[in-house]
């Protein structure tokens, strides 16, 4: 029976990822049905994607890097570890891995050392490096990263903040540069930076595919959510609660931001806390003022006893935690249970992103 190609088109849209990445053989014609944009964006857009976990860390004995990917199907938790792109085994030293959007991840392991990669796919692209000049008489000390899609152009935009410090005087500098992957080249960005990333800051995010945000303080050292909009090319800053506390002190008070349902959260708690409580914060709207409503308080997570730090929210009601052995656990707090994965990473050098399978591509 030969079926019309709008229903072939239909089933083929609803299936996972790795069965049409199979299904891909059956003949040059699903090859390019599979391979189409157009397919492409309807199976994002159709199919009920599954939540992977991605954990990255060093092994505590060899102090090689694993990437693992744990997937969640009928309760039941399936953990294997991935074969990694060349890239992350040819650097020294940590790579992040910061994302997704639209299940792409960047892979950042220093200045102009940039990959792309779709685990879903195993797609790979280490990006060139840029051939724009720096300030003068500077050296590059360090960086950040941000990624986001730009809906009107239908491309994938890198921004790259590179802090460099003038020799003469030792004041820093930061010089941001755009790498637009479907001309496959990078341009200066020309504005300034009205903020300043925190600089032991690891936590950074995707927000609604478009814009990129960052803990940061801005010219008064005022805490800031850091937001850069792809699409518009254009930076905000959204005010943090009043209500929170303010950072260090006794407990050393810090935070984090992570998604959870295609929102930015804030994750406010005490560092030395035995028994830690994460104070959740939702944002409605960036580039709002406290005044405005523009944060809401979701819930309190805890207390929580023998974890170091959150890691990201997992489902309906899981959060992942480092431990203060340095193992990855699930806290639900829903029901207060922890699962153990007995996945251990050395002490700041675990790392979970949650990201949703795709097609997409990265060729430009």
């Amino acid at each position: 029976m030969n079926l019309p190609e709008d229903i072939i088109v239909d089933i083929l849209s609803r299936l996972p990822v790795n069965s049409l990445l199979r299904f891909k053989c059956v003949s040059k014609w699903w090859n390019s049905i599979i391979n189409d944009p157009t397919f492409i964006s309807k199976h994002h857009q159709t199919h009920h994607h599954t939540d992977l976990a991605l954990i990255d860390r060093r092994d505590t004995n060899t102090n090689t890097r694993v990437i693992s990917l744990l997937t969640m199907k009928d309760q039941n938790e399936t953990l294997i570890d991935l074969n990694l792109p060349p890239f992350l085994n040819e650097m020294f030293g940590h790579v992040r891995l910061i994302g997704p959007c639209n299940g792409i991840l960047c892979l950042y392991g220093f200045p102009d050392n940039i990959a792309l990669w779709n685990p879903s796919t195993r797609d790979f692209k280490r990006l060139p490096h840029s051939r724009g000049p720096r300030p003068h008489n500077s050296k590059v000390r360090g960086g950040d990263l941000g990624l986001g899609l730009d809906p009107k152009g239908r491309d994938l935009k890198i921004l790259q903040m590179l802090f460099c410090v003038l020799t003469h005087n030792s004041r820093i500098v930061v010089q941001v540069e755009i790498y637009s992957l479907r001309s496959d080249s990078w341009k200066k960005f020309n504005s300034n930076v009205p903020a300043n990333v925190m600089y032991h800051n690891l936590w950074s995010m995707v927000f609604k595919n478009e814009t990129f945000c960052w803990w940061a303080q801005d010219r008064d050292n005022v805490e800031v959510i850091l937001s850069f909009d792809v699409s518009r090319e254009v930076f905000r800053t959204t005010p943090l609660p009043s209500e929170i506390e303010g950072l260090g002190g006794e407990r050393r008070i810090t935070r984090a931001i992570v998604p959870r349902k295609e929102a930015l959260c804030l994750i406010v708690y005490g560092q030395r806390d035995v028994d830690k409580v994460f104070d959740v914060w939702s944002l409605r709207e960036l580039g709002g003022s406290d005044k405005e409503g523009c944060w809401k308080k979701e819930m309190c997570i805890g207390p929580v006893s023998r974890v170091v730090k959150p890691l990201g929210f997992w489902g309906v009601g899981g959060i992942f935690l480092e431990s203060s052995d340095g193992e990855m656990v699930l806290f639900n707090f829903v029901d207060g249970s922890i699962k153990n994965f007995g996945v251990y990473g050395k002490r700041s050098r675990l790392e979970v992103v949650v990201i949703k399978e795709t097609l997409f591509s990265l060729r430009s």
